[in-house]
């Protein structure tokens, strides 16, 4: 089978001619490689490892090469200003009708959300409620560009934006403002929630009728430290059962990126109807061991994910630990199920060795 052949057959739920393993690395993560390495184009640098290529939306491509989306969220009469401060922090104001919102980054993550009080929780549930999703043209030029970038050496994934609970925890509001206010005004935070889902359905309605690309990852990040197995069931679980089924109406593999401390929230997962989970992640980094999200999601769900995180991400390990790592992980179950091995270590610097220990084990153990 070709690397491409051999990801479809695993989303596909079929036989595979033996275990698929992935690669997901950023710029942070070569910089201990050799110059040459470092600056091979991303899907080069996984072509030379030898894996099966799954790109993981647009990450690491360069912009000539990157997939453009079939809709695109429109929103009249906002303004969005950049201010960047010498000590790396970049502030974001964006002026709507209702009032300014203001956020600040470090390093493209949030160290001061834009919501944090009702009257900007009011002005965010104006916002969406003017928002709306339209088709665009270009996904099918873009994707076929890519294909023919890729080849038979791999697949294109399309990500999504995280569904509304999500987006508010991780990017709008954080932890504490969240739960602050769903109690000082729960009417208003459904209300919230609630367009919020509205205009993703339409997001989604377009991607399953116009992407040409089979599988769709939301990209959630979700973690039983950020929302309780309850809070799950009456939010997310019903948003994400709406995020299936549409993708499924459109004929869609629909996978969630799930990257955090699953094992408390597995049976409300599966209710969502799921074809898989993607950046599993096992203990000590994560809490899921492959065997409990097996007996929890069932044997034919997708599994894409890591091995012992502390040995490959661990610079220091050794190639043969790194492989005795993997035997220990590749259990008949495992070996036998719908599963993609990824040596996923973005945001990590490490050695090239660690890669070709994944892609020797691998070999040796093909037939």
């Amino acid at each position: 089978m070709t690397s491409k052949e051999r990801l479809l057959a695993v989303f596909h739920r079929q036989p595979t001619d033996r275990l698929c393993w992935t690669a997901l690395v950023d710029d942070a993560t070569r910089s201990a490689m050799p110059a040459a390495i470092r600056e091979l184009p991303m899907i080069e640098f996984y072509r030379h490892l030898g894996c099966d290529i799954l790109c993981f939306g647009n990450f690491g491509l360069p912009p000539e090469t990157c997939f453009v989306a079939p809709c695109r969220r429109v929103t009249p009469d906002v303004e969005v200003e950049w201010q960047a401060d010498s000590d790396g922090l970049q502030h974001q104001r964006t002026k709507t009708p209702w009032g300014t919102l203001t956020a600040t980054f470090r390093f493209g993550h949030p160290v001061k959300h834009p919501v944090g009080t009702l009257d900007e929780l009011r002005i965010l549930r104006n916002l969406w409620r003017s928002t709306r999703h339209e088709p665009v043209g270009g996904s099918t030029e873009s994707y076929n560009r890519l294909l023919g970038v890729l080849g038979e050496d791999g697949i294109f994934a399309q990500t999504l934006s995280p569904s509304p609970v999500q987006q508010l925890l991780e990017y709008d509001m954080g932890l504490e403002s969240f739960y602050f206010l769903e109690q000082d005004d729960p009417g208003a935070m459904q209300e919230l929630l609630d367009v919020m889902h509205r205009r993703r359905c339409e997001e989604y309605a377009i991607t399953a009728e116009r992407s040409p690309v089979e599988v769709v990852i939301p990209v959630e990040n979700t973690s039983s430290n950020l929302i309780s197995p309850a809070g799950y069931a009456q939010y997310s679980l019903p948003q994400l059962r709406d995020f299936v089924e549409i993708m499924h109406s459109g004929g869609k593999v629909a996978i969630l990126h799930m990257c955090g401390l699953l094992k408390a929230l597995l049976p409300e997962i599966k209710q969502t109807g799921l074809d898989g989970v993607h950046a599993l992640t096992p203990p000590p980094l994560g809490d899921t061991p492959w065997a409990e999200a097996l007996d929890l999601l069932a044997e034919d769900a997708v599994l894409i994910g890591g091995f012992a995180p502390t040995v490959f991400r661990n610079a220091a390990s050794s190639p043969r630990e790194i492989r005795e790592a993997i035997s220990r992980w590749a259990t008949p179950r495992v070996r036998a199920g719908h599963t993609i091995l990824n040596a996923g270590a973005d945001g990590t610097p490490l050695p090239l060795e660690h890669f070709y220990a994944v892609r020797d084990w691998m070999e040796a153990t093909a037939n």
